[in-house]
């Protein structure tokens, strides 16, 4: 008989960092690399994305599945049974695993820390099953042209029934306070872990937001560090070997890394995460914007109310847009929802120019999709202001430090250089790499100068 392996006593590290430190990162992190990258999503990853929302819609139904999937049938029907039938159990799996794992952090009594551990780690395996299923398609995709993005693009005149009183009034008010949940805490490689919950509305549908906190060991008042992802990352469902989050509590940084609106946990029935952003364009933008900006807002009065340390909001593509926007509009809020710093990572001030003329954009043709639904630059631009930033930030310009690619075409570099200096971004502040959108945000983990900079701006905002 085997002997039963001893119970876990904290979350296991991260696999694989190894890829993304010097002098390892240097051999891949080039413009070559984002060339290659932006191929395989735009034309492989989102179209296994798209087929797989499909199958969870299905529930190992082929008929429903068609009529979720926009795309001539094709291949082996008997192949395809089957892939929607491990997609099905596999949904199941982590339905039954997200189940246990929400009892165990979130009852009263808390289960001891080894079950919670357990809980975790399980989650974690079923979530990773979960979304690797979507390699079950690759028959399909070299058989027939999947769709990326189950594209429904509103005309400018819902937009403007749906958004008009935000353009005519306060477009992003201070965020009302909310009953937050904290989970039960467990021990991490870096720190003790848990998570926060609290009510939200994105695009006008009540959810939950979510946040895992990692705090840095006997931390004592701490600065915070609100972290935003980008597009589709979706870090507490995939493995994750690039995660700078150790190097972070290891400088005595508390990380509060947020579930972004339509990923994760809370991806809407029928999409992959952060399709609707695409599919809803110019919408499905401006509405995101206007939910992760109150979110974020909550989560900064979250961490003043426990640590007086200073809070920086930080973000990488789509996070850093939206991080831009909570710098703008909390100039508006009161003090204690103002962050003290911003980390912006491949960024632009032109939104709307990404939107329509971004090198993903393109490659998955929302340019001509938006013009057939009537848009153009004339009847995007009265909607900058709910998707793109002001002149005032609420921090100095010395506490605003910015990586920017320079042969970035999917946030354009131009409009990310074109903010830097709108807001008189010191030079010393600006990080500009010879590297592409995807390598100049993995070179985070590798090239620890930005959040040198980002520390030392928390340093003088606690002096200050």
């Amino acid at each position: 008989m085997a002997a039963r392996s001893k119970p876990r006593s904290r979350l296991p590290a991260p696999p694989g960092q190894w890829l993304f430190r010097d002098p390892i990162a240097r051999l891949w992190q080039r413009p070559w690399f984002d060339r290659a990258a932006l191929n395989l999503i735009a034309q492989w990853y989102l179209p296994l994305s798209r087929a797989w929302a499909a199958a969870l819609v299905a529930d190992g139904d082929a008929e429903r599945f068609w009529q979720a999937l926009p795309a001539n049938p094709a291949g082996n029907r008997r192949l395809l049974d089957k892939v929607l039938s491990d997609i099905a159990r596999r949904r199941r799996d982590y339905a039954e695993a997200a189940g246990a794992w929400e009892r165990a952090f979130f009852s009263q009594p808390a289960p001891k820390t080894a079950q919670r551990v357990e809980a975790e780690v399980r989650r974690r395996r079923a979530a990773e099953r979960l979304m690797l299923a979507r390699a079950g398609f690759l028959p399909l995709a070299l058989q027939t042209r999947l769709p990326p993005v189950a594209f429904d693009i509103p005309g400018p005149a819902e937009v403007d029934r749906r958004q008009r009183q935000r353009l005519d009034g306060i477009a992003f008010p201070a965020p009302a306070e909310v009953e937050r949940q904290a989970s039960a805490r467990v021990p991490g490689p870096s720190g003790p872990q848990y998570w926060l919950r609290f009510p939200s509305t994105a695009a006008g549908t009540p959810s939950t937001a979510w946040a895992r906190v990692f705090e840095p060991e006997a931390a004592l008042e701490p600065p915070t560090l609100i972290f935003l992802h980008g597009i589709t990352m979706e870090m507490e469902f995939w493995p994750d070997s690039r995660d700078p989050i150790p190097q972070l509590t290891a400088r005595g940084l508390r990380v509060v890394r947020v579930e972004g609106p339509w990923h994760g946990r809370r991806r809407p029935q029928g999409f992959y995460g952060g399709e609707p952003v695409l599919a809803w364009a110019p919408l499905g933008m401006i509405a995101l914007m206007q939910a992760w900006a109150g979110e974020v807002g909550e989560l900064i009065r979250w961490a003043r109310a426990t640590s007086s340390g200073p809070v920086a909001v930080a973000g990488i593509s789509l996070g850093a847009l939206a991080s831009q926007l909570v710098a703008s509009a909390a100039a508006g809020w009161p003090d204690e929802l103002r962050p003290d710093a911003l980390l912006l990572c491949t960024t632009s001030g032109d939104v709307s120019g990404t939107l329509n003329g971004g090198g993903l954009a393109g490659a998955l043709g929302l340019p001509e999709k938006l013009a057939a639904a009537g848009w153009d630059a004339a009847a995007l631009a009265p909607w900058r202001p709910l998707v793109e930033p002001g002149d005032h930030p609420a921090m100095p310009a010395e506490r605003i430090v910015m990586v920017l690619g320079s042969e970035d075409v999917v946030t354009p570099f131009p409009g990310g250089l074109a903010l830097a200096e709108r807001w008189a971004v010191p030079a010393a502040n600006r990080f500009i790499w010879a590297r592409g959108h995807f390598s100049a945000g993995l070179g985070l983990t590798a090239n620890e100068g930005p959040i040198t900079r980002l520390i030392t701006a928390l340093n003088e905002a606690r002096r200050g």
